[in-house]
């Protein structure tokens, strides 16, 4: 089940999104680990061209074990929908089920609720001065 055109790179989503190896996953009643959400996120703002295995394990940095894991995952809580050939496992196409769409949208909500106490924009000396001090950070390297 392979199309004749090779398939387009994903589009990427915010790195906020991304999945971070080093990262816990969120505390929250929604409950996706930070590497579930980023695949469904992924299989959301590419739902117009053909999502595949190979296409997610590329766009996240991870093995077609890992992605197998976590799609598992997913189908069992009903948010995402394989229609894989039987034959092949990395060949066929990954969707959001409505479930999946509504648990997007929420956690998007809840996000976009968590910035509303975000400080005023900063004067051009504060970003000046932001500037200078993270160049200054940058260059003394991690500590």
């Amino acid at each position: 089940m392979q199309s004749a055109a090779s398939p387009l790179p994903l589009q990427t989503v915010p790195s906020e999104f991304r999945f971070r190896s080093q990262a816990a996953p969120p505390k929250s009643p929604l409950q996706p680990a930070t590497i579930e959400y980023s695949l469904l996120m992924l299989v959301l703002v590419n739902a117009s061209q053909e999502v595949t295995p190979p296409s997610l394990t590329k766009a996240l940095g991870i093995s077609m074990p890992r992605l197998d894991f976590s799609a598992d995952r997913l189908e069992a809580r009903g948010l995402l929908r394989r229609d894989l050939d039987a034959a092949d496992s990395e060949s066929g196409r990954i969707h959001l089920t409505a479930k999946g769409r509504e648990l997007v949208h929420k956690t998007e909500a809840v996000a976009a609720s968590m910035d509303t106490g975000r400080p005023a924009p900063m004067s051009l000396a504060e970003r000046a001065l932001l500037s200078e001090l993270l160049e200054r950070m940058d260059e003394r390297g991690p500590r």
